[in-house]
């Protein structure tokens, strides 16, 4: 830096510092697109890199009372919009991880929401099942629990695919009348009886 520059400098520095606005346009005309260069190296939003800067500038005018250069008025400037830069990046990652707590915890809340709903549902699932009569509560286990297909049903108990059919949708119409019309995702019931069958047989969304 040549002597003239530094002299200039320091003669924008202390017209600033007493208040004078045409040696902080000056500042501020010369200073203002290099700067949001210089941010727009680290980020490729423009608005926030001219938010950053015009922060910079709005602190060396609120603050020129106490405004104190140790070096040159360039490498201050870019000092201090760096670190404006770095305070926006940790008040965004906190406000970041505030927004991810918050979700997490909405998301517990939903999910204790939901088990609640789930266990009284299938509560009432499991009494309407048990009130089946007997024959009729077998198919319909034997289908909708153990996974078997109506043919596989008739073999196994002896019985023709119409008596199957039937006995399901007796089964059907009674538990439809116990659950009121709702939609039910059923049977994780089988953690108490299938522990051998894959998930995938026993896992079924009925609409009654």
């Amino acid at each position: 830096m040549s002597d003239s520059t530094k002299i200039n400098e320091k003669r924008l520095i202390a017209d600033i510092k007493a208040g004078k606005k045409a040696a902080y346009k000056s500042v501020y005309l010369k200073y203002y697109e290099r700067l949001c260069i210089y941010v727009l190296n680290y980020t490729q939003d423009r608005n926030l890199a001219e938010d950053i800067v015009q922060d910079t500038f709005l602190s060396l005018w609120t603050k020129r009372g106490t405004l104190r250069v140790d070096g040159s008025l360039n490498g201050y400037l870019y000092r201090i919009t760096y670190n404006k830069f770095v305070d926006v990046c940790r008040k965004n990652k906190q406000h970041h991880n505030e927004l991810e707590t918050l979700r997490n915890e909405a998301l517990d809340d939903l999910m204790e929401d939901y088990e609640e709903v789930y266990t009284k549902k299938m509560a009432q699932l499991e009494k309407a099942i048990d009130i089946l009569p007997p024959r009729c509560k077998e198919v319909f286990l034997l289908n909708k629990m153990d996974g078997m297909r109506y043919r596989e049903i008739a073999e196994h108990l002896g019985i023709s695919l119409k008596t199957v059919e039937n006995q399901i949708g007796k089964a059907l119409v009674s538990i439809r009348k116990h659950l009121s019309a709702l939609i039910i995702t059923l049977f994780l019931l089988l953690k108490l009886q299938l522990q051998s069958i894959p998930p995938s047989k026993y896992i079924y969304v009925f609409r009654f």
